[in-house]
């Protein structure tokens, strides 16, 4: 009764009531790390068996990245799944590609500290937020006793975005315009344009770069609601479309855009994360180090509140709930000057 060898390969003999049970471990040499756990669980499936006892039968040693393609594929009706794919694929790189049940505290305290080094505290949450679904599935699944990640605590993140001021919202438009003017890919030709219609309209990266020339119709955008960050927000869905005006300066960007199929902007590939280079681009030029492509939708929440109001910007930006509107406008030094000028003046005149 014991541990021993055939060639490479461990296996393991036990006796019980005098009968001999013989189970591979498929565990070779250069791997006896694994030996202890993989014991105790044979031991368990062998006594379950002899005494006939109800036992889930253990799953066959599988590394991190053969699990994430079962993973994966389980969730791959996802609208992320692609990006899921893409981090999975380098927090196996960063861990050698383990076997599922090596996971550990240690390979944990690795991945965070390595991606520290290459991305923003809120995408390491990211990273986490999908290894947690993947290895509550795994628990699920029997290929492992507990997350390893059960006790990890995330970053916390700061939600909030600041206001753009009105000379950096200028120092943008010139900057993209210099992008356009000199452009290193098909995207970077229309990219003035993008940055131009998104501060007209108040529209969304992602409803921009899938606008189709079918949604449009007397100087108006007819979005289908299905296809807009607000089906999932929506309190009745009874609306099909969402509503969207368009000045003369966006219906004149629409027209300069040569016809080439069904969308409207000549793109290549039609995902957010492709602009990323150009975004980098305007922070180099304009020194607008924190800049990202969604400021600009708070910035026309902010000047439609302020100059026109709160229920406009609230329309127009095709939010379903008005406090969603509120956390999108960020008033400026210079509108709060006018209102402390204004209770002044209130107050003078009691």
């Amino acid at each position: 009764m014991g541990l021993y060898l055939r060639g490479p390969w461990y296996h393991y003999k036990k006796q019980i009531e005098g009968k001999a049970y013989y189970k591979p471990l498929k565990i070779k040499r250069g791997q006896e790390r694994l030996l202890s756990e993989r014991i105790r669980q044979v031991e368990e499936e062998i006594t379950a068996l002899h005494f006939g006892l109800d036992y889930k039968n253990i799953p066959e040693l599988i590394s991190f990245s053969a699990y994430a393609e079962k993973y994966l594929h389980s969730k791959r009706h996802k609208k992320s799944i692609g990006l899921d794919r893409q981090r999975l694929e380098i927090v196996a790189e960063i861990w050698k590609d383990p076997l599922l049940i090596e996971i550990s505290k240690t390979h944990i305290e690795k991945l965070d500290e390595e991606l520290s080094k290459r991305v923003k505290e809120s995408t390491i949450n990211r990273y986490f937020e999908v290894l947690r679904s993947l290895f509550s599935m795994a628990v699920e699944d029997n290929y492992i006793k507990e997350s390893p990640i059960k006790y990890y605590v995330r970053y916390i993140e700061d939600g909030s975005r600041r206001a753009l001021a009105s000379e950096e919202v200028k120092r943008i438009l010139e900057a993209s315009a210099q992008i356009q003017e000199r452009p290193r890919s098909q995207l970077q030709g229309i990219f003035y344009d993008l940055v131009l219609f998104a501060l007209n309209t108040g529209m969304r990266l992602s409803e921009i770069i899938n606008l189709k020339h079918d949604y449009i119709r007397d100087e108006a955008v007819y979005y289908p609601i299905t296809l807009t960050k607000s089906r999932r927000r929506a309190t009745s869905q009874k609306a099909k479309v969402r509503v969207m005006s368009l000045n003369k300066t966006a219906m004149a960007i629409i027209t300069k855009q040569k016809r080439k199929g069904e969308y409207v902007f000549n793109m290549e590939w039609r995902h957010p994360r492709t602009i990323r280079k150009s975004v980098f681009r305007v922070r180099q030029i304009s020194q607008v180090d924190d800049f990202t492509f969604h400021q600009l939708r708070h910035f026309v929440s902010t000047y439609l509140s302020s100059a026109v109001s709160l229920a406009t910007a609230q329309t127009v930006l095709g939010h379903q709930d008005i406090k969603t509107t509120l956390r999108y406008t960020h008033p400026d030094l210079d509108e709060q000057m006018k209102g402390v000028r204004k209770i002044e003046k209130y107050i003078k005149n009691l």
